[in-house]
């Protein structure tokens, strides 16, 4: 019977933890800025050669975000109408699970285990600068992104730019 709610505790532990891999995003833009004027992108490359990733995290986030650029219609362009800054933000993290933790179930049969899941957990930034008037007129972000797991590491990273480029008001004409 140990066995057996021990199996069910690190089950409802795996679960959980998949449940933290969600991505959190948000968006911000201006208003005043007529989003429909742009047509065109390229990377803002002083921010490209910050951006705090390994060399192949690197291409397959700007493959990412050149895919869901595409798909909404931009082309990429060597006099582009806007600049896409990519900024990776890191921070380490600690999950602790255990018994009690999950409305307090009452099983006192495994000793007072607890769990711990360290990580470093990722925030992806996409800003998108006029180079013209140089300035910034759409902010995106995505939190939560785990940075040590390497499962299924390329399909996040497209789902991730994906959800946060979904933010990007197409449609919204500026109210001036």
């Amino acid at each position: 019977m140990k066995t057996f709610q021990k199996l069910l505790m690190l089950f409802t532990v795996v679960i959980a933890l998949a449940g933290c891999s969600s991505l959190r995003t948000a968006s911000d833009f201006d208003k005043d800025v007529d989003l429909s004027s742009y047509k065109t992108y390229n990377f803002y490359d002083k921010g490209i050669a910050k951006v705090k990733l390994n060399n192949l995290d690197k291409r397959r986030l700007m493959a990412a975000v050149e895919s869901q650029m595409n798909a909404k219609g931009f082309t990429k362009s060597t006099s582009p109408d806007l600049l896409v800054n990519l900024v990776v933000v890191a921070r380490e993290r600690t999950d602790f699970y255990g018994p009690g933790y999950y409305g307090g179930w009452g099983w006192g049969g495994w000793g007072g285990s607890n769990f711990a899941n360290q990580y470093i957990e990722g925030t992806i930034i996409i800003d998108f600068l006029d180079p013209a008037k140089k300035k910034l007129f759409w902010h995106g972000q995505g939190s939560g992104f785990n940075l040590d797991s390497f499962n299924k590491r390329e399909e996040r990273l497209n789902t991730g730019v994906k959800e946060i480029l979904a933010q990007y008001p197409t449609k919204t004409m500026a109210t001036k």
